[in-house]
């Protein structure tokens, strides 16, 4: 999830064997052991041997990073990353052949779609938008693709439409602030969700504020909106699938909740549904990291995986819609309502 304010924590430099690494190598692993919001669950004394073995036989930099990587992997944190030299380094989950064989289509074809919105209108007086990944970063972008969700949602639909279909299958993550202030059209001015320690402990508020999405008290949009109450209270089901991860896991939770609404597919992602800071060690070295959970409007904390409401395996057809098993459900779900 991207919206996480840069902290800058600038170290000594200091020249290892192990490959120039740009870096106090004690100091990023004590910070990651310090604030992984996963920590408490980690045997920390492996880790720590492991770690340091590692280290001890390393003869280059990728070598030094993977000793990261395998500190990542021993927490089972899939979602934070380290960017050297414009490079990524992190744990990645595997799949069995069978599922892989599954799953690589669906994501290959959310990265060709990224920053394309598509919306239709469906029979029973049904709308549809497929909200993709967001890969977008300064505040013009942002706002640029915020408003264009929130257009979009808005010209397809009117005063006769029924309901509303909300597609993250393929939405594998990016900035979530386009993707909340675009989808406010069906969010009142309310709290939408959470951000929790590693103690549960509530330690930022997310809230939508006239179209705008608000988080720990900064306004991270400035749309302008066209109000439509009836919009805020219509029917709305979200799909979900094994692709929607990070900014789409969360943007699932942030309808958790709402009055009307039903989450539809399959669970979302395994462990990223993370809230993740940078945080700038030295120009060429920084890391992205899960430093705490995310909770729906009703305080209910994610630490995995969002599931659905009503699960459908598989069926997803994106170019033939009426043909997605998944679509025919939340028409069901809809016209019933």
């Amino acid at each position: 999830m991207k919206g996480s304010i840069l902290i800058f924590i600038f170290f000594t430099v200091t020249t290892l064997s192990s490959g120039q690494f740009p870096g106090s190598v004690d100091s990023l692993y004590s910070f990651i052991k310090s604030n992984s919001i996963l920590r408490n669950s980690a045997d920390w004394n492996a880790i720590d041997q492991n770690f340091h073995r590692q280290l001890n036989n390393s003869k280059s930099i990728k070598d030094t990073m993977n000793c990261f990587v395998s500190v990542l992997e021993s927490l089972n944190d899939v979602h934070s990353q380290i960017y050297l030299n414009s490079q990524y380094f992190g744990h990645y989950p595997t799949f069995d052949d069978t599922t892989l064989a599954w799953i690589k289509p669906i994501n290959d074809k959310a990265i060709l779609l990224t920053n394309q919105i598509y919306t239709s209108f469906l029979p029973h007086k049904i709308g549809y938008v497929r909200v993709p990944s967001f890969q977008v970063f300064d505040a013009q972008q942002i706002n640029y693709y915020a408003q264009s969700l929130y257009d979009s949602i808005n010209n397809v639909a009117d005063e006769k439409t029924q309901g509303f279909i909300i597609d993250l299958r393929l939405n594998g993550g990016g900035n979530i602030y386009p993707m909340l202030s675009g989808l406010s059209i069906f969010l009142k001015n309310n709290i939408i969700g959470y951000e929790t320690d590693i103690n549960d402990s509530i330690v930022r508020t997310w809230e939508i504020k006239n179209g705008n999405f608000i988080i720990g008290g900064y306004q991270a949009t400035d749309i302008s909106t066209k109000l439509k109450p009836q919009f805020q209270s219509l029917p709305v089901v979200v799909l979900t699938g094994p692709i929607t991860k990070s900014s789409g896991s969360m943007t699932t939770i942030a309808f958790k909740g709402r009055a009307n609404t039903c989450i539809i597919g399959e669970p979302t992602a395994d462990g990223y549904t993370t809230s993740n800071g940078y945080f700038q060690f030295t120009p060429n070295l920084t890391l992205n990291f899960a430093t705490n959970f995310v909770a729906d409007r009703n305080k209910t904390i994610y630490k995995a995986a969002v599931n659905p409401d009503l699960i459908v395996h598989h069926g997803d057809n994106f170019e033939e819609l009426m043909k997605d098993e998944k679509i025919k459900l939340a028409l069901l779900w809809l016209t019933k309502k």
